[in-house]
């Protein structure tokens, strides 16, 4: 009974409350620090692809409002090189009976010394034995990525332009928005002390916002604190670095739903 209600709470939020994005999250860093992917996570951001110093894989698992059957696992490889740096990442969200999930292709380009491009293609697809068909989604991310001086990036993303919808019949059936323009900045303003903030709009005509910060307690510890606007969501989160190691917590509260959480681990080389 309780998965049944779940399955109908996916589907109406999925196809019925358009701009329900539940496949893709940010990286755990950025979770922390208020969900500024813009200029804090590649899996927002491609163009951040060419500002890595080191080749990573990673897996994250966020459940949101501790439900099991409401979880994002995510996993993937960014090759960082001087001709390409790329990407890929495999998302899925959801339980057996109902899963959506995403493949997601990455790569990116140094234009100058200030200046950064990136490019990002996702295929998304939903696993569920109510639809004859799979319901399909392919869409591009544009970033760009701009350093004024050091230690200060300002950033632009275009996500989902241009998307096209596959084998959905009924024109309404969306179940993410069909673009969202978002823009921020990053500023190191000491050592130890980073903050972040974004601001997008979507389709829908929404207005979103979030701002964070991160604190280096410590050599390789960090404490991170920031809010979304829309809806309003205190965050909070850790990492923590052991050699090439690196592991990162993040907790996110609704005022009506109540907590979510993600854990992540990446390792460098």
């Amino acid at each position: 009974m309780k998965k049944s209600i779940i399955l109908l709470v996916l589907i109406c939020s999925s196809f019925c409350l358009n701009a329900v994005d539940n496949v893709r999250i940010s990286d755990l860093r950025s979770m922390g620090m208020g969900v500024n992917g813009v200029t804090q996570s590649v899996l927002f951001n491609p163009s951040l692809l060419a500002i890595q110093d080191e080749s990573t894989c990673h897996f994250n698992c966020f459940n949101r409002f501790e439900i099991k059957e409401l979880s994002t696992l995510h996993g993937g490889f960014h090759f960082v090189n001087n001709f390409l740096p790329s990407a890929v990442d495999i998302f899925s969200f959801g339980y057996d009976a109902y899963r959506e999930n995403m493949l997601r292709l990455s790569v990116a380009k140094r234009l100058s010394e200030q200046w950064f491009l990136g490019v990002a293609i996702q295929y998304r697809w939903i696993q569920t034995e109510l639809f004859e068909e799979v319901p399909q989604h392919l869409s591009t991310d544009i970033g760009i990525l701009y350093r004024p001086v050091e230690n200060l990036f300002i950033g632009m993303l275009i996500m989902n332009v241009p998307s096209v919808y596959i084998n959905i019949k009924e024109t309404d059936n969306k179940w993410i928005d069909s673009y969202s323009l978002q823009t921020g900045f990053r500023w190191k303003i000491i050592n130890r002390l980073l903050i972040a903030g974004t601001v997008g709009s979507t389709e829908s005509n929404s207005i979103s916002g979030s701002t964070g910060i991160e604190y280096t307690l410590f050599d390789n510890f960090h404490l991170r604190t920031g809010l979304q606007f829309s809806p309003l969501s205190p965050t909070m989160g850790v990492g923590y670095q052991i050699s090439h190691f690196v592991i990162d917590a993040a907790v996110m509260y609704h005022q009506n739903l109540g907590l979510s959480s993600g854990i992540g681990m990446t390792f460098a080389f």
